[in-house]
């Protein structure tokens, strides 16, 4: 058996882990920022609210990194993808009401934003659509234009064509991690000047620093196993969603009654 090596000693984060840290970030991140007005951070010192608010971007990377593993590792990319289009479903009614309530402060339905403006999880669908067609036996003519299809639908979602993109070149360079790195990376600079409009003086280098911590760990980190609940962090996702802005949505009207 070869030795490990240095690098190899490194990696103690399994997908669990990965999946529960990302997890708890995005919730007291979200629950700072979306309760600002009822509780303006409860108080917590500049740099604590200001850590937890920044730390709530590495969600997205993470699960968009899991899209691409879970896609090379599902038994049914059939019943991945309905899941995945329930949980969408599932997830835009409390998205809607949430952000409906977040900006007018009442009690509504915006059905053009439930019609035009889809979650995150509409996000990580179209990136395992676009997956499967990159990895499908069709005419590469055909799988520019698919692949164009889902980034052009992902434009009405919550992280547009970006997410997309970000989810087929973590699959594309999934057997090269120091290649997907340099991949992702090179894309997260593009992005983040796109959300700095094209400024150089204007970069956030917060955000981008923020954005390549997830890679960063899982590069070095990842060790590719499922750890000990992997049935309840797989499933525990796709409710934590939605469960937590519905919550959030609860606390502000209750605050407010």
């Amino acid at each position: 058996m070869p030795k490990a090596s240095y690098l190899d000693k490194l990696k103690c984060i399994n997908r669990d882990l990965l999946k529960w840290i990302a997890l708890f970030f995005m919730g007291i991140g979200h629950f700072l920022l979306y309760t600002f007005e009822e509780f303006h951070y409860f108080g917590l010192h500049g740099f604590i609210f200001k850590f937890f608010i920044m730390m709530e971007y590495i969600a997205p990377p993470v699960f968009f990194f899991f899209i691409s593993e879970g896609y090379r590792y599902t038994h049914s990319k059939k019943n991945y993808f309905i899941r995945l289009l329930v949980m969408t479903l599932v997830t835009q009614i409390p998205y809607v009401l949430f952000h409906t309530y977040d900006q007018n402060h009442t009690i509504s339905f915006d059905f053009l934003m439930f019609l035009t403006n889809w979650n995150v999880i509409a996000t990580l669908l179209l990136g395992f659509v676009s997956i499967a067609i990159w990895d499908s036996s069709k005419h590469p003519v055909l799988k520019v234009v698919g692949i164009l299809l889902c980034c052009s639908a992902g434009y009405f979602t919550e992280w547009s064509f970006w997410g997309v993109l970000f989810i087929l070149l973590l699959y594309i360079f999934r057997e090269r991690p120091w290649i997907r790195f340099a991949a992702y990376e090179s894309l997260m600079l593009v992005y983040v000047l796109y959300m700095s409009g094209f400024s150089i003086f204007g970069f956030h280098w917060l955000l981008f620093m923020v954005f390549s911590l997830p890679i960063i760990i899982i590069t070095l980190f990842y060790n590719g196993k499922k750890g000990h609940f992997p049935k309840l962090s797989k499933y525990f996702f796709y409710f934590f969603y939605p469960a937590h802005l519905l919550l959030i949505y609860i606390v502000k009207i209750l605050y407010k009654a």
